[in-house]
């Protein structure tokens, strides 16, 4: 049986409960019996409000879930990722900084941006955190939970949770060895949860950003390597494409897959891109020619198999095919040097995965369906600061972003055209100022080839679901407490065109993501 939420809690409650004994027998002899008392209350009082509020929301789940679910649409098979398949990127990119020269400085000369140094809720873990980092060893232990259901629309009306627990394992490999410039990256998550987009909506594009491969994976074992005053990178192993390419902080801020992590267009068109919890051998190589732009490519093993939930991400073979991504990148102000606030990054991708697809238009028709090999698609991406707010060192700001991912062979691309916009703030309120706050709008046309083979297929069979389209429109606000180690989300999300086939209600979704960095 695989831990959910609340035995986790639970769990962790016994073991607090255990070190306050343990702590409170090492101070006999030194502190008084009503001070030992006192300590362990106002321990367990700090919180117990918090676990209350999160056990309740979650309960509300069993009591909203709908008992009945209509059959599912038929469609044709193109080998993309149904919206309970979905690749997410690393839930721990909700705290961690971004990779771009700006945040290498202190937080005092920072401009404006979404991503900033995270507290954790066990503070230093009693000790044990700053000494392992000192020997070299950098934990992080994180967990998210979405909570969602659709008020209206959809298949039916019903309520779910996901959920993931993380943890990163971070070696510096130059107080471990000696080794400048060098770390090794292991990571592994723990997902459980079931999927509104699936049970209830009906749509595509995944409502809970943290549902994907609902069991243990082992993700990262990954080799990093710094030369030449840290102008050239090297990372080689098991790697996750996602938390390299096509990444922008902005992104980070919403609970819809569409959005979180990496703009999801591409994994309809390339079975080979891979993203949290999911990872593949590989090696990257990113090289800076000046502080404000880099230059980036990646060669990975394309072999969708490999991430099958049975194998738990350890399924360590090679059997390709080939999958290869690069991308340029350019950064606007945000260094010591700039006077202005407006920082924006600009991106743009090519890939190419030499995997077989099958050809739509050969569905549906006289002969048997045929297979192409190959496909390649491009994109690009931005996010753009337009109004700092206050003084130059607090961090508040209102930015805008937004991405284009074409892959233009309709004939064995499910998705050749998606889009993503929006705006994001962070410090709305000046007595909130590390608050985040965004809208964004997504995009994704289908292929009028895979349309005209169900359309083919429809003369045949009813069922079958002529798709078009489908939109997402989201709002939401992420309120931290303890200085970031604690964030709770209120969302709302409206499907437009759930499952693009015109044969199901437009979506209400009311919900909210919970977050914390221990």
């Amino acid at each position: 049986m695989r831990p959910n939420f609340i035995q986790l809690l639970l769990l962790w409650a016994e073991l607090k409960k255990l070190y306050l004994n343990r702590t409170a027998g090492k101070g006999r002899g030194k502190r008084s019996r009503h001070e030992q008392f006192k300590n362990s209350k106002r321990l367990r009082s700090r919180w117990r409000r918090p676990i209350i509020l999160i056990c309740g929301l979650l309960s509300l789940e069993s009591v909203t879930r709908a008992q009945s679910q209509p059959a599912e649409d038929a469609d044709v098979e193109s080998g993309a990722p149904e919206a309970d398949t979905q690749h997410t990127n690393v839930p721990a990119g909700l705290f961690s900084g971004t990779n771009g020269s700006a945040s290498q400085l202190p937080v005092s000369q920072r401009p404006f941006q979404l991503v900033l140094p995270r507290a954790h809720l066990f503070d230093d873990w009693f000790g044990y955190r700053s000494r392992s980092e000192g020997l070299g060893i950098t934990p992080t232990l994180t967990f998210v939970t979405d909570i969602a259901g659709n008020v209206t629309g959809g298949k039916n009306q019903g309520t779910t949770h996901a959920d993931n627990l993380g943890l990163d394992l971070l070696f510096d490999l130059d107080k471990l060895v000696g080794l400048k410039g060098g770390s090794f990256l292991a990571s592994m998550s723990q997902r459980s949860g079931a999927s509104l987009s699936k049970e209830h909506v009906g749509n595509v594009f995944a409502i809970q950003q943290v549902y994907g491969g609902q069991t243990f994976h082992l993700i990262d074992l990954a080799y990093q390597q710094k030369l030449f005053h840290d102008s050239v990178e090297v990372r080689l192993g098991r790697l996750a494409t996602g938390d390299d390419f096509l990444v922008s902080p902005y992104n980070w801020l919403f609970m819809q897959n569409a959005f979180d992590g990496n703009p999801v267009g591409i994994f309809y068109n390339s079975p080979g891109m891979t993203a949290y919890p999911n990872a593949a051998w590989g090696a990257r190589v990113k090289v800076k020619p000046t502080e404000r732009t880099y230059v980036m490519g990646g060669v990975y093993n394309g072999d969708p198999s490999i991430r099958e939930i049975k194998h738990n991400g350890a399924d360590f073979s090679m059997d390709g095919p080939v999958f290869a991504i690069g991308e340029v990148g350019c950064q606007l102000n945000g260094l010591p040097s700039d006077k202005s606030r407006l920082l924006g990054n600009y991106k743009a991708g090519f890939w190419y995965d030499h995997a077989e697809f099958t050809d739509f238009k050969t569905i549906g028709t006289a002969g048997t369906s045929e297979k192409k090999r190959g496909s390649w698609g491009a994109y690009g991406m931005f996010d753009q600061v337009l109004v700092p707010f206050g003084e130059g060192t607090n961090n508040r700001g209102l930015g805008v972003f937004g991405s284009v991912t074409v892959a233009p062979d309709e004939s064995i691309s499910q998705m050749p055209y998606f889009f993503t916009a929006g705006v994001a703030s962070r410090g709305i309120f000046a007595s909130r100022p590390i608050d985040t706050a965004g809208f964004g709008i997504v995009y994704g046309d289908f292929s009028s080839d895979l349309r005209h083979a169900q359309e083919r297929q429809e003369q045949f069979d009813p069922t079958v679901g002529v798709q078009n389209y489908e939109a997402v429109l989201e709002w939401t606000y992420r309120f931290y407490f303890r200085k970031g180690a604690v964030f709770f989300q209120p969302d709302i999300q409206y499907v437009i065109n759930p499952g693009g086939t015109g044969k199901i209600d437009n979506a209400l979704v009311l919900g909210c993501q919970i977050g914390f960095n221990f």
